[in-house]
């Protein structure tokens, strides 16, 4: 079987899992959701924001519920022991690194399809940019923090302390690549055009880069049980 069917193999399998189920998905949407209705009471219901603040309030509902999906990538293998399977399996690491963090850019972008008209609803009147001009965004992102939860959730998956370790280690690796989108999707919800933009959009490239390789690097030591 070649490395593409092995990935698509296992990419279609988790995905039907938690499509099947919509555990991870319901809890992204909703909290996501939850998150953004709860900014909008305490910046005062009906007010304007500017789009600095709207951009931030986005990002943070958009990560703090892309976390909830993060920590059941490797969980559900660790509770029923498959990693070890998949350690023994023709399947090398980097092609279930792959998969996973497929899986994960997968899930957040269903999460974002619900939860980005859910923000132009409620703080969007102000802004001259619509959601089409977030989508670079949206993807750049997508693929950062996909690649770099898949790694510190195969990280943290089976520890006791899960939930809170996984946060703890991925925010502030993150933290950069969150930096630069909150300020280039202000400018996007400034209708300013791509170019003035590439500021921001270059780094995040690279930092994307950087992500992926460490994580597809990295990954085979962090899958590693005692």
């Amino acid at each position: 079987m070649s490395s593409l069917k092995q990935i698509r193999f296992l990419l279609g399998k988790d995905l039907r899992i938690e499509l099947r189920k919509k555990e991870s998905l319901v809890a992204m949407a909703f909290f996501g959701a939850l998150i953004l209705v709860l900014m909008n009471i305490a910046s005062g219901v009906g007010k304007q924001v500017d789009v600095e603040s709207g951009a931030g309030i986005l990002w943070v509902a958009i990560l703090f519920s892309s976390v909830l999906g993060m920590g059941r990538v490797f969980a559900r293998e660790k509770e029923n022991g498959c990693v070890a399977a998949l350690l023994i399996s023709p399947i090398s690491p980097g092609e279930v690194f792959i998969a996973k963090a497929l899986v994960n850019f997968s899930l957040m972008l269903l999460s974002q399809l619900i939860l980005v008209p859910v923000f132009f609803v409620l703080f969007g009147t102000n802004f001259s940019g619509g959601p089409i001009a977030l989508i670079p965004i949206l993807l750049l992102v997508n693929l950062g923090f996909s690649s770099a939860g898949t790694l510190i959730s195969s990280i943290s998956a089976g520890t006791r302390r899960n939930e809170v370790l996984l946060p703890i280690l991925l925010f502030p690796l993150i933290l950069p690549l969150t930096a630069l989108a909150v300020k280039a999707t202000a400018g996007a919800l400034a209708a300013r055009p791509l170019s003035e933009l590439s500021g921001q959009l270059e780094p995040m490239i690279a930092f994307c880069l950087i992500y992926s390789a460490a994580g597809y690097l990295l990954f085979p030591f962090s899958i590693k049980e005692d």
